[in-house]
């Protein structure tokens, strides 16, 4: 049986959170143990893909700088995330770590499988984008994420749930993704240009969908259950890496 690292970061600044990712990731290539990681934010933060060049067409950013709401570049593709009330996770690994095929999007069905079965566990009922019957009427691709339909996004009764996004090459695989347990769409319209209607109504997060919102450690014992038995493997705990905390 495989097995993975297991770090359990303290919240963050998105600057910290980004570039310790990062900085896992490419400790994963030189040694070759994989990782999963579960962090948090210290204050509402922005997020943006890797080929974003102006995210200050979709941000105010002045408004973010005077309320002290924090943006970083990730080194994923994709559009802008908002962060706040969340679980966030990234992973590390080898394409055999996942039992990776070598087309894209069914690896991304391949990883997300952990996704489909926390939300499950929590009796709830996902499926990929892509399954549902009307889903050539909702895909499109948009700046904000949460404004964005792809196939293997996450829904729950008909809303998207989350987002997550990859950074491959060769021999290793990164992705990360948010699972929401709440939603200030206010808090978030503060600082987003123009945000459209389809959010409010086309996303969802876990205390919208639960009747009974389990505590924070429930949850995230839940996620750690779905990644070892999805991927067959255990877990090592380690404290979060302190030279590379440092270099973040």
């Amino acid at each position: 049986m495989r097995t993975f690292r297991l770090i359990r970061s303290r919240p963050a600044s998105a600057v910290y959170n980004m570039a310790l990712d990062e900085k896992i990731f490419f400790r994963f290539m030189k040694d070759g143990i994989p990782v999963f990681r579960i962090y948090s934010w210290q204050s509402p933060s922005f997020t943006y893909g890797v080929s974003q060049k102006n995210p200050g067409r979709e941000i105010v950013l002045s408004q973010c700088a005077k309320d002290g709401v924090y943006l970083a570049k990730r080194m994923t593709g994709g559009g802008i995330l908002f962060h706040n009330d969340e679980i966030t996770y990234s992973l590390s690994c080898s394409k055999e770590d996942v039992g990776e095929k070598k087309e894209v999007f069914v690896s991304y069905r391949n990883i997300c499988a952990f996704l489909i079965s926390f939300y499950r566990a929590l009796g709830l009922d996902p499926s990929f984008a892509l399954e549902r019957k009307d889903f050539n009427k909702h895909c499109a691709a948009h700046p904000l994420c949460s404004a964005s339909r792809e196939k293997y996004d996450i829904v729950i009764n008909g809303k998207k749930i989350g987002g997550n996004a990859q950074r491959r090459n060769k021999q290793a695989i990164f992705q990360h993704g948010s699972i929401p347990i709440s939603i200030d769409f206010d808090l978030m319209s503060r600082y987003i240009r123009f945000l459209p209607k389809e959010v409010y109504i086309e996303t969802t997060s876990l205390s919208r969908e639960l009747k009974r919102m389990p505590a924070r450690g429930i949850l995230e014992e839940k996620l750690i259950e779905a990644v070892k038995d999805s991927f067959g493997i255990n877990f090592i705990e380690e404290e979060e890496p302190v030279h590379e905390a440092l270099m973040a």
